[in-house]
């Protein structure tokens, strides 16, 4: 699924593109997005991808990535899908993710 230049998190500027684990998702959802009522999706991405690109890449203490560049616009080997957060009841759900 092409799309634009993505460089930097939509909420705390300046701190570059973060990533988290699968079971992260849910925490990072009620931590920074639960008061935003814009459709969310999660882009599920393979970060060996970014690596073979030539892209830094470095885990953090918490098992999430730090990308040191933008995602590429257009390159399908980064992103492996894109899935929509339901919002159930007022609240943002992590979706089932792992799974192709």
């Amino acid at each position: 699924m092409p799309f634009g230049s993505y460089e930097a998190a939509t909420r705390g500027p300046g701190q570059g593109l973060r990533t988290t684990t699968t079971d992260g998702v849910q925490r990072v959802l009620d931590e920074r997005y639960s008061d935003l009522r814009l459709q969310l999706v999660v882009v599920e991405l393979d970060v060996d991808a970014f690596a073979d690109l030539g892209i830094e890449i470095v885990t953090d203490t918490t098992g999430g990535v730090r990308i040191g560049g933008p995602l590429p616009p257009g390159d399908r080997s980064v992103v492996v899908r894109v899935v929509p957060v339901p919002d159930i009841g007022g609240r943002w759900v992590a979706p089932m993710l792992g799974r192709a």
